[in-house]
């Protein structure tokens, strides 16, 4: 085959007799394609260059050889690319390619001499730049096969030499001289390219045959190996199993000679695809197949490479444990650990994908859900109660619900169903009726009854409504209306929450800004010493001055400061301008400052309180923090220790709203508070209701007995005022006294500093309560809704 050595002399008997002849072959086709795009381009330019009345004949002859050069080259592409099993032999291919190169060869050759006949000095010096170039690009095109590169080469060479001859302005020796050394640096090129591609052909076979001869040296290392060979024949039967085979899949070797290989998988697209790589003799790395061993699931991973005999050749890993792994990694991802309920991400991704294939007729509904008072049960139970409980709920709402409806845990004690169908909108309602119904049911964990509700927020797609965010937002907001309107109950969302909710979020951001901008006032309230009528302290209670919407009460704000986290900052600031403006009273009154639980939990309260001392300059004594029980409730040893630092540097401590919380004698005892605030619910039932008599009397006595001081709050009524004097209570703070003011307002407040304290409480003209035209009024009958919200009971309840 034109002197291609001894791989041209095989016989037409197919690829496999002559492998490197067929990599040769198959390296000029990847050049095919781009070679003849590029010499169509190259002939349209001579064409347009030299195109006149003269040469249109000629031209038009050319470009038709040219073309049929061309389509012979890609007709033997195509030819190439449809004997996908290679049935037609190499050699054959290779007589193609060399024809077609020896065609266009003279094609081109031709249409040199020719052109040279009508082209000016110009075209000439374009036409033998074209040429130049086309022989120099055929080394590349023809890398692998270098006797078609000459065949092509030659014919165009032979044409630019007689054009040196022919044109008047060729210089024909000096051209002569170097065209020729151009063409043997070109031949000499291809010659080599073809050597280097051939060694590089024999050597990757070579390494195929050393491969193959260490993969059957490791047959005996094998046998201590965690991997085992595995080996077919060419009709895919196995073919002698070794020891480590028949161990790992569980069968003799007399069960396992001769049987199909592919029958020991179960049926999957992976077995179909192994199925496919035997019988075509494909090689192929890490298919990963699952297979059944003494009734037990398992996953084997095989590579394998085609053998000289028709049959193939591998290795096989276990890798059941790994697959194991990734498979509870995938379920993690998707599931919740404690409930085994689907989590948040799947439960999104299911609700987008219901809401995008949802057809006309087709409802969405989400319903959320969370547990009321959960924290309550953590913290007075333990957490393992409570991780017990969530998987009791659960439980729970899988037997009110579908199978096909999605049950997830959002996190937390957040829950979420899913509901789909032309009735779902109807269904949410009995189903969160349902649901609300069970959870209610008293449940036993670990010996003890244990008592919970749920509220629950429904929201449903409108045939126009896609958005899954959107929708969570909507039950979301429904469930806060339900939390809002007593909980243990089902709320559907309603437009008009989300602009409550936007108000909500404008008001958290103008909060944030207030911070910043100072906008925050401080309001005093008197207490009374009951016998002698004295005024010994006053409770700071914050006012926000907003510059559009006017005096905005606690009740507003506090709330968002507390979910928010800003209650700190805005704990901080209290404690600064309340020691600030006690530094400029009379020295025998002190000021008392409201704690929330977020401030106890916070690392800056005790460098906060030192520091308002200290810059305001005042003696520690005259600072009163106020604590609620919830305080101790939550880390208490944590807090009861930061109480401590407090108190032994000298600032007063109160426990406030005693005995509306879980009134443990064990606060008492952990900590020497400096006083007792009795609740007002406690206060207000004093003249008609004896259990409150009772309480307060108890309370009185204990403080006297611990040496505490005890402030009755919400005194509104000279009855409430005697009673609680004859039950030995020592201060008293309510509207009887004073409403809430700025300091400016009150007159015991107006002198100076070094004054002898005055006699009695200063009351507001316009804030003290006619008793004897309105014996019997209450704060919610006589006061505004600002009166109501300055009570600090109010306050405190804001707060949380």
């Amino acid at each position: 085959m034109f002197g291609m050595g001894s791989n041209s002399r095989s016989t037409d008997v197919g690829f496999d007799e002559n492998p490197v002849l067929r990599e040769q072959v198959e390296e000029n086709f990847r050049f095919a394609a781009a070679a003849s795009v590029a010499g169509i381009v190259n002939a349209a330019i001579i064409t347009a260059v030299l195109w006149s009345p003269q040469t249109v004949l000629t031209l038009m002859g050319w470009v038709s050889a040219i073309t049929l050069g061309t389509g012979l080259r890609f007709w033997a592409l195509v030819d190439n690319k449809r004997d996908i099993q290679k049935q037609t032999p190499a050699t054959v291919h290779a007589r193609r390619i060399e024809f077609v190169a020896l065609t266009n060869g003279l094609a081109w050759g031709a249409g040199t001499v020719l052109f040279t006949l009508f082209a000016n000095p110009t075209q000439y010096m374009l036409l033998l730049m074209v040429c130049s170039g086309m022989m120099g690009a055929s080394v590349t095109t023809y890398t692998s096969m270098a006797r078609a590169g000459v065949l092509f080469i030659a014919p165009l060479a032979l044409g630019g030499l007689a054009s040196l001859w022919v044109h008047p302005s060729a210089p024909s020796i000096s051209g002569t001289l170097l065209l020729a050394c151009y063409c043997v640096l070109l031949v000499r090129s291809a010659k080599v390219r073809e050597r280097r591609f051939r060694a590089r052909i024999q050597a990757r076979e070579e390494l195929a045959t050393s491969n193959e001869t260490v993969k059957l040296l490791l047959n005996d290392f094998e046998e201590q190996s965690a991997d085992w060979l595995w080996h077919v024949d060419r009709q895919g039967l196995i073919a002698a199993p070794n020891k480590r085979f028949c161990e790992a899949a569980g069968r003799a070797e007399a069960l396992l000679e001769n049987a199909l290989f592919e029958t020991l998988f179960t049926d999957s697209k992976e077995r179909v695809m192994l199925h496919e790589h035997i019988y075509g003799s494909f090689g192929f790395r890490n298919l990963t197949l699952k297979l059944v061993i003494d009734g037990a699931p398992r996953w084997w991973t095989l590579s394998g490479q085609p053998t000289a005999d028709g049959g193939m050749r591998g290795v096989a890993s276990d890798v059941t444990a790994q697959k194991r792994a990734e498979e509870r990694v995938s379920y993690m991802a998707h599931y919740d650990g404690l409930t085994d309920l689907a989590n948040r991400f799947l439960f999104n991704d299911t609700l987008r994908r219901a809401l995008k294939r949802r057809g006309k007729d087709h409802q969405v509904a989400v319903l959320c859900l969370d547990l009321d008072s959960f924290k309550s049960v953590n913290d007075s139970l333990g957490h393992p109660i409570g991780d017990k409980l969530l998987c009791e709920v659960a439980r729970r709402i899988e037997k009110v619900v579908r199978e096909e409806d999605l049950i997830a845990r959002l996190g937390g004690d957040e829950f979420a169903v899913l509901l789909q169908g032309a009735d779902a909108g109807a269904r949410a309602e009995k189903i969160a009726d349902r649901i609300i119904e069970t959870v209610s049911d008293p449940c036993v964990i670990d010996e003890q009854q244990v008592v919970t509700s749920c509220s629950i927020g429904i929201a449903y797609s409108a045939n126009d409504d896609a958005d899954p965010t959107l929708l969570m937002t909507h039950a979301d907001l429904a469930l806060y209306t339900a939390k809002e309107n007593g909980r243990n109950r089902f709320a559907f969302f309603e437009p008009g929450m989300d602009k409550a909710a936007k108000e909500r979020r404008d008001l958290e951001m103008d909060l944030r800004a207030a911070i910043s901008l100072n906008e925050f006032e401080l309001y005093f309230q008197p207490l009374v010493n009951i016998d002698t009528g004295q005024t010994v302290s006053y409770e700071a209670l914050i006012r926000w001055n907003h510059p559009t919407r006017g005096i905005v009460m606690p009740d507003d704000f506090i709330p968002i400061a507390e979910e928010s986290g800003l209650i700190v900052q805005l704990g901080e600031w209290v404690i600064r301008n309340a020691a600030r403006e006690v530094a400029n009273w009379p020295e025998h009154l002190h000021v008392s400052i409201n704690l929330s639980p977020a401030q106890m939990r916070s690392t800056n309260l005790l460098p906060t309180v030192f520091g308002a001392i200290a810059q305001a300059g005042i003696d520690p004594d005259r600072l009163e923090l106020e604590i609620t029980e919830n305080v101790l409730l939550n880390d208490s040893a944590v807090n009861i220790a930061t109480l401590h630092k407090l108190r032994d540097f000298g600032v007063r401590i109160s426990l406030d709203d005693f005995g509306t919380g879980y009134s443990s004698l064990n606060y008492l005892r952990s900590f020497p508070f400096d006083k007792i605030k009795i609740d007002k619910c406690f206060v207000s039932g004093l003249a008609d209701n004896p259990d409150c008599q009772a309480i307060v009397r108890a309370v009185t006595g204990l403080a006297s007995n611990l040496g505490m001081v005890t402030t009755a709050e919400g005194v509104e009524e000279e009855s409430q005022l005697e009673l609680l004097r004859n039950e030995g209570c020592t201060e008293a703070q309510g509207f009887l006294f004073a409403r809430p003011g700025q300091s400016s307002q009150f007159t015991d407040l107006r002198v100076n500093p070094k004054a002898q304290p005055t006699s009695g409480v200063a009351m507001l003209p316009a804030a003290k309560i006619d008793l004897t035209s309105t014996p019997s009024r209450s704060i919610e009958e006589t006061g505004s809704e600002e009166s109501k919200s300055d009570h600090p009971a109010a306050q405190r309840k804001a707060r949380g």
